[in-house]
């Protein structure tokens, strides 16, 4: 049944006319990876103790979505939809705004994954397993918390490090095996799947900086300097994208979401996880 569900998965993205930017020939979305968690795996629990209460477990959305209905086992299916290497070279010679087709391909192309969303929890629900998709829920909230800063009541990010599908970076984004220009989405459902393995041990095993004092590429390329060696601040960050970016380029560009994604492009860790080097080199950007 998992090999179904990938096949199924992976055939609706290499088919489906609405991952291409509109009026265009040009593919939002490669080929997607793919991966399994147990809904029992500790790290839900543990990402709600840190993240914070409203941060949702696999189990409590199960008890809001399907009125108090209760899961003991299950899974949720994860996804990593790296981005064509059209949109992602557009951004290279970008240094304040993103390109037309970064911009265009971060709007479109979460549309897109929610299409994927739906179509994900339409396949297994046809099987006779509820499943649900936390992004479309009306129980998916943004929240702003004293303690994390920006966050919400599902994390897809942290969804996909429990199946094994990548580590966490200096930006606070996922390093997968196809990189981390990319976007991520995921269903929880009744049905009980085998988990992925984990070929990490730490939250920070994909990324130079943590890993060997030797890159901080992403610091150079973030024009609102939301990016440090102390890690990622939320607040410059959302205020970039939403009081410089998007008055300058959505109505060009017809879209109405923020983007940027300078720190994604242009980087040793953009299309896959980079390889560490021998020896350690301090680096100061």
């Amino acid at each position: 049944m998992k090999n179904e569900i990938i096949s199924k998965i992976m055939e609706f993205i290499s088919t489906s006319e609405f991952n291409k930017l509109p009026n265009t020939e040009i593919k939002i979305y490669d080929s997607p990876l793919i991966g399994f968690a147990d809904v029992n795996n500790n790290l839900f629990e543990n990402y709600q103790q840190k993240i914070g209460p409203f941060h949702m477990t696999p189990q409590e959305w199960f008890t809001a979505e399907f009125e108090n209905s209760s899961l003991s086992d299950g899974t949720v299916i994860c996804w990593i939809l790296p981005f064509s290497e059209t949109i992602l070279k557009s951004n290279y010679l970008e240094k304040e705004l993103p390109s037309k087709e970064w911009a265009q391909g971060r709007f479109y192309g979460e549309q897109f994954n929610d299409i994927l969303r739906q179509f994900a929890v339409s396949l297994i629900t046809k099987m006779g397993y509820r499943t649900i998709a936390p992004s479309l829920s009306s129980h998916w909230k943004r929240i702003y918390s004293d303690h994390i800063g920006h966050a919400s009541t599902w994390s897809e990010r942290h969804a996909a490090y429990a199946a094994g599908l990548g580590t966490f970076s200096l930006t606070d984004a996922l390093i997968t095996e196809y990189g981390m220009a990319m976007r991520v989405g995921s269903v929880i459902t009744e049905l009980v799947l085998a988990p992925s393995p984990i070929p990490y041990k730490g939250v920070y095993d994909n990324c130079l900086h943590y890993n060997s004092n030797r890159c901080g590429a992403c610091i150079h390329r973030c024009p609102a300097g939301a990016i440090s060696l102390k890690g990622h601040n939320k607040d410059l960050c959302f205020a970039y994208t939403r009081e410089k970016v998007m008055p300058a380029v959505n109505d060009v560009y017809g879209v109405t979401t923020p983007s940027c994604g300078l720190c994604q492009t242009k980087v040793p860790c953009e299309r896959s996880i980079p390889k560490l080097p021998k020896t350690k080199v301090s680096v100061t950007p």
